[in-house]
């Protein structure tokens, strides 16, 4: 089964935010938009993995977040991966970055403990909005970043990780939650 480790948000936060996306998406060109039950910040993208490695990772997720605080998040801002000038993911960027990447780095390290090889890009946080295939003219990057440039959600608890399991679907991935990972108090 595909796994990853994720941060999710709560459904308010998420249906504001894509009530505001849904009023600029037919304004913009062609894009693949993520559906607002997918979204989610991945901490770690695990890949093709058996079943059971859920209970082989759970100690050491467990003692690698145990030391990192619940903290409270927002969602703020914008940008594109790579950048503007060659845009193929708008993202809605999450402050603050620095417990996030935390995180990120303890899951990490505790999933390599256990032989598992992740992909070596520097862990940037964001919420991925949509997926570019073909270029989009200058106009609409500056008709997206000029429109959630300044967007700025709720403050809401970050107190958790989750595992999810990852089903491709031709509809979009069916992402299943599998076991949940407090953080300290």
């Amino acid at each position: 089964m595909r796994l990853f480790i994720a941060v999710h948000f709560p459904a308010d936060v998420l249906a504001d935010l894509n009530a505001r996306v849904a009023s600029l998406r037919p304004r913009l060109p062609s894009a693949s938009w993520v559906k607002e039950g997918s979204q989610h910040v991945t901490l770690a993208f695990l890949g093709e993995q058996p079943e059971s490695l859920a209970e082989t990772l759970a100690p050491a997720l467990q003692v690698g977040l145990r030391d990192i605080p619940r903290f409270e998040a927002r969602l703020h801002g914008c940008g594109f991966f790579p950048n503007q000038r060659r845009a193929r993911v708008g993202w809605i960027g999450i402050e603050p970055e620095a417990p996030f990447v935390r995180m990120a780095a303890a899951v990490r390290a505790s999933v390599t403990t256990h032989g598992i090889a992740l992909d070596a890009a520097e862990f940037r946080p964001h919420l991925t909005l949509m997926r570019i295939r073909d270029a989009w003219p200058p106009a609409s990057i500056e008709l997206f970043s000029k429109s959630l440039r300044d967007y700025a959600s709720t403050p809401f608890p970050v107190d958790a990780v989750t595992l999810f399991a990852s089903q491709l679907d031709p509809k979009g991935a069916i992402h299943t939650p599998l076991r949940t990972f407090g953080l300290g108090k």
